[in-house]
């Protein structure tokens, strides 16, 4: 009887684990919390679905900066080329920006989406929405309160694939934090990835300019300068370049 495997969260982490352990020969079931999983996914699409960029390995690695000692294995054993790979696969070839970002061809995230749920269906994984995690039994299998009602999930091994706590409508609370807590688990307070800057702008600027990119610039603060690319938002700024200086 080959192991079975719960995976809590049908974010992309989650259905990449589910595929990579369903390829290996492990029965898996992943639970989500809302009605359909890869709603944060679906939601990056928005802008394009930037998957990777095309830089040189060498250098991408060091954007990670101090968390680059224990990043840049797990990103060799998984390339930006191997990303690429991975959506070609599918059936979703990806192109190179003119920022050297990398996207998926016809800019949607909906298409990769349904590729690769039907692959994962083809694997045998078993997808169950509308499943909330409420923790840990004695014996470390998955609680979960379903439609049906609270139930123990029978599991060989449990993995946790939540999110954070930054679009609480598209299932990432950090609702998690707290169950961990309570059973000894040291938990990092929960802080911004990526964070825009406020801006007052003026009412003509921001009625006619909201929304409008700004391509090919350099922002900086301090010494540091980024170069990359911004959005004029209603309220100030966004986009890679401002995330980088965050």
């Amino acid at each position: 009887m080959p192991e079975t495997i719960a995976i809590i969260g049908g974010g992309p982490a989650g259905l990449i684990a589910a595929q990579r352990l369903a390829e290996a020969g492990r029965r898996v079931t992943v639970y989500d919390r809302m009605p359909t999983v890869g709603r944060k996914f679906l939601m990056a699409g928005r802008g394009g679905l930037n998957l990777t960029h095309s830089e040189p390995l060498d250098r991408f690695v060091t954007r990670y900066g101090a968390a680059q000692g224990w990043m840049e294995p797990l990103v060799r054993a998984f390339t930006p080329d191997d990303l690429r790979a991975w959506s070609r696969d599918l059936g979703v070839p990806t192109f190179v920006g003119s920022s050297g970002r990398v996207f998926p061809e016809g800019l949607k995230a909906s298409p990769l989406l349904r590729a690769w749920l039907g692959r994962l269906a083809a694997l045998g994984v078993e997808i169950r929405t509308r499943h909330d995690w409420i923790g840990l039994s004695v014996g470390n299998r998955p609680l979960l309160r379903g439609p049906e009602g609270e139930f123990e999930a029978t599991a060989d091994a449990t993995i946790l694939a939540l999110g954070g706590a930054s679009w609480p409508r598209l299932g990432g609370d950090g609702g998690w934090a707290p169950v961990l807590a309570d059973r000894g688990v040291a938990i990092a307070p929960l802080l911004p990835a990526n964070a825009g800057v406020e801006i007052a702008w003026s009412a003509h600027l921001r009625d006619r300019f909201a929304g409008t990119p700004l391509k090919r610039i350099a922002l900086s603060l301090g010494e540091r300068t980024v170069r990359g690319e911004a959005v004029i938002a209603a309220i100030g700024l966004e986009g890679g370049a401002v995330y980088a200086l965050g």
